[in-house]
């Protein structure tokens, strides 16, 4: 095996280590962000005094659905 080929190989198993890592971060912020719009909605509908509880349910849900690599539980 050359040294360019050994090169490649080791390239190519950190950028697959580097993809794994990447992932999991881009998760669990996906899923802070999700927790954040949640407590927001919810103080909002508070302030409203329900008034307006259907249209913020549905844009915290659209909004959570835009998160992007979000685990999504549904």
């Amino acid at each position: 095996m050359s040294l360019f080929d050994k090169a490649k190989d080791l390239a190519a198993e950190a950028a697959g280590k580097a993809l794994t890592v990447g992932g999991e971060v881009a998760t669990k912020a996906g899923d802070v962000a999700a927790t954040g719009i949640t407590v927001a909605a919810a103080g909002a509908d508070k302030v409203t005094g329900g008034r307006f509880t259907d249209r913020i349910t549905g844009v915290s849900e659209t909004v959570e659905g835009l998160i992007p690599l979000r685990d999504r539980k549904s």
